[in-house]
């Protein structure tokens, strides 16, 4: 490759961009506020807020602003006068009082900013700030200049910290905060865009972060209490002294994380890292064993009456040969706990996040405990009839049964409906109160397609069928603003359909919708996309028709059209790609894929696939002549190999307001995805020549050559060239203003 291309493949910086990061002080690391005005006030009680232990220094307290005095006196920070020194030893003089401050970790000059409120002669001249400045450039101390940007190195931004749950942890601040930086150009703007950003997040995000930071303690306790060392003691960082006056390398200069209640109370995990390092949402990973209830061959049902059907005792007592346990060490099982977790933060919706309950948090987490001690009891011989279900034992299990008592509540085993969600709709889509459910004295259930996730893509069928429905079984990935317009009179039930679950939550929902049915309710099973489409939709109706119930089929707007569609991608496109063929990214139990061969005129459309992109590419990339000793493991392509400069486009929730397409070609989207961050599950894949069809200029000329043709190749190198530019990948990030009209965002109450 020569170096000019090279160049394209990896990102270039610019500079200029301020470095994001957090700081983490502690009552023992000081800090030093220069100055007695407001801003000086301002920058205490944010040093404050920190937990820092904060010293304010000037010349003269008693014309120090009323909340400053009040600090001082009530303790909360300590007050040092200034120190003296002509113009020319001021550099000498300042760099002796910082290092008399043992551990100093940073430095805020304030009194070199014009306020209303500034003194006449009270304003630091710019040369007494650079004196400061080369101070602490010679001990190594971080400082920040009020109005003065060449001598900060560091600054601060525009900040929102939100609310929490008082009552849950004694403190009326959150942990969760949004910074905005201009890098010094826009103030006042900044702060403008920071409370634009907070008034549009849901009110209760704060305590809903604090709520997942719980959620990871437990699991990182029960990691512990077991042996496994994570979640451990953050450790000190500390830097040595640099004083060129004393040359002392023995004192320490500052020390984070001394605090030792905040060091062994809090998992302060790296929020990137720990994004990165547990990969993709839906990484493949082992099925737990659950024997399927959807599949009408396998007897499951076929001797038992519709009394039995709810049990998962009764039912699976005579299946304990037949389920095999997965034995997972206790790093997977880990593992597997903390990706569950991502995947709650990720899919559950904000509104229940903030008000889970601590009992709520257990009983998500005494899934991967049942789960656990039925496998153990189960190698040494325990009782099938209690832990044989593996995961469908917490989620059907008889001792919730008798305990679901909760008012509104289905009478369905343990599986209690998913609470505190939306009280009223948050979309004008939704424009009157829903007409009163008919009464029937049988029960009904319908199979209904969501659509791609953009609530304004429901049909009217769809839309209607949600409204007057008394049950609503949900799959995981229907997004949160197509369960924002169920009313609050309905009860809906989420999937727990955590990694390895996929068989458990499938048969949990199904066994909840039997039941429902059976009670006479209206039961609304809700997918994704469209019910059909790898949705399971077919064996769903063939289990609930054994039992009497003949589903009703809504179909829906499927993504595998609607998301290339809003991406700007035609599947088929004149003189482009003349067919198109779907399909699965995922092999079945665990199998590698197997996919067709390439074909010019053609559109590859893969849904689910992009966690296993690695192993797609190389089936799709393998020579032709190279032999598959186990298509199996390896994967298998019927027909030609793909050429690697053919452009490829993942997207990423589809039509949803934070959708995205990454693109670029077969050999480079790899590194693409890579770079354009973390991963935004469900995505698909469209694999051809459709691309590129309409961007730009357009390039619908695709077909007007035959394959044989002489340099062929070459123009093809040429088009897609054109169409990436000077960069190795293109990338579409979020709704267009056009389509975000189609749908306001409403109030999120």
């Amino acid at each position: 490759m020569s170096l000019s291309l090279m160049d394209h493949r990896y990102p270039q910086p610019q500079g200029g961009a301020a470095l994001p990061l957090t700081f983490h002080p502690s009552t023992q690391t000081p800090v030093l506020v220069i100055g007695h005005g407001k801003l000086a006030a301002s920058r205490a009680f944010t040093f404050l807020d920190s937990s820092a232990r904060v010293v304010v220094t000037s010349h003269d307290l008693t014309g120090a602003c009323g909340e400053l005095k009040f600090r001082v006196k009530s303790q909360q920070v300590e007050w040092h006068e200034a120190p003296q020194s002509t113009q020319e030893d001021e550099v000498s003089a300042w760099a002796e009082y910082l290092d008399s401050i043992d551990g100093l970790s940073l430095v805020a000059v304030t009194d070199t900013a014009l306020t209303t409120s500034t003194i006449p002669g009270d304003r630091r001249s710019y040369a007494s700030a650079k004196a400061i400045h080369q101070a602490c450039r010679r001990l190594h101390i971080p400082i920040n200049v009020a109005d003065c940007p060449s001598l900060c190195t560091y600054t601060f931004p525009a900040v929102h910290r939100f609310p929490g749950n008082p009552s849950r942890t004694g403190k009326y601040q959150s942990n969760l905060q949004v910074a905005v930086s201009t890098n010094g150009r826009g103030c006042r703007l900044a702060g403008r865009i920071k409370r634009d950003i907070a008034s549009r997040l849901p009110k209760g995000i704060g305590a809903a972060v604090d709520n997942v930071g719980l959620l990871r303690d437990r699991v990182h306790e029960e990691g512990r209490a077991r042996g496994l060392q994570v979640g451990g003691e953050r450790p000190s960082l500390k830097s040595r002294s640099c004083s060129r006056r004393r040359r002392d390398t023995s004192r320490s200069r500052f020390v984070l994380g001394e605090d030792e209640a905040r060091v062994k109370g809090e998992a302060l995990d790296d929020d990137d890292v720990a994004a990165y390092s547990a990969g993709p949402l839906n990484t493949p990973v082992v099925q737990l064993a659950s024997p399927s209830l959807s599949r009408a061959n396998s007897g499951f049902f076929a001797s038992k009456p519709l009394s039995a059907i709810p049990s998962a005792e009764s039912v699976l007592h005579d299946q304990q040969e037949a389920v095999s346990v997965v034995p997972l060490s206790l790093e997977e099982e880990q593992l597997r706990r903390m990706r569950w977790v991502s995947q709650i933060s990720e899919y559950w919706s904000i509104e229940y996040l903030s008000r889970m309950s601590l009992e709520e948090m257990d009983k998500a987490l005494d899934m991967w405990t049942d789960e656990r001690d039925g496998a153990a009891a189960t190698k040494d011989g325990g009782d099938a009839d209690s832990v044989t279900y593996g995961q469908g034992a917490a989620l059907l299990g008889s001792g919730d049964r008798e305990q679901s008592s909760v008012p509104g509540a289905n009478a369905h085993g343990g599986s209690a409906p998913t609470p505190h969600l939306p009280t009223t709709p948050r979309h004008e889509i939704a424009l009157s109160i829903p007409p009163a459910p008919p009464v029937v004295r049988k029960g009904r259930i319908l199979l209904l397609g969501s659509g791609p996730g953009h609530p304004s893509l429901l049909t009217v069928a769809a839309h209607q069928a949600l409204m007057t429905s008394t049950l609503i079984l949900s799959d995981k990935l229907v997004p949160s603003e197509i369960l924002a317009l169920i009313p609050s009179s309905i009860t809906l039930h989420i999937a727990k359909k955590f990694p390895g679950n996929a068989e458990g939550a499938q048969n949990e929902m199904m066994a909840l919708a039997l039941e429902g049915a059976q009670r006479g309710e209206i039961v609304v099973r809700l997918k994704q996309g469209d019910p059909f489409v790898y949705g399971r939709g077919g064996e769903e109706i063939l289990f609930f028709r054994q039992h009497g119930f003949e589903p009703v089929v809504v179909p829906g707007v499927s993504s595998a059209l609607a998301g290339p569609l809003m991406m700007n991608i035609p599947v088929t496109q004149r003189g482009v790609a003349e067919s198109m063929v779907l399909c699965t990214g995922v092999g079945r139990k665990g199998k590698a894929v197997q996919l067709p061969g390439y074909v010019r005129s053609r559109t590859l459309v893969v849904l689910m696939g992009v966690a296993r992109l690695k192993q797609v590419l190389q089936v799709l990339l393998r020579p032709t002549e190279e032999a598959v000793t186990d298509p199996e493991t390896q994967g298998w392509r019927d027909g030609a190999a793909f050429p690697p400069y053919l452009p490829i486009a993942i997207i990423e929730r589809a039509s949803s307001h934070d959708q995205r397409m990454v693109a670029s070609t077969l050999d480079g989207i790899e590194e693409a995805l890579e770079r354009a961050g973390e991963q935004r599950p469900p995505g698909m894949m469209i694999i051809g020549w459709s691309v590129l069809a309409l961007e730009g200029e357009g390039e619908v000329t695709v077909l007007d050559e035959d394959e044989d043709s002489p340099g062929l190749e070459q123009r093809d190198r040429g088009r897609v060239q054109k169409w990436l530019g000077n960069e190795s990948y293109v990338l579409k990030d979020g709704l267009s203003e056009e389509w975000e009209r189609l749908l306001p965002r409403g109030n999120s109450e």
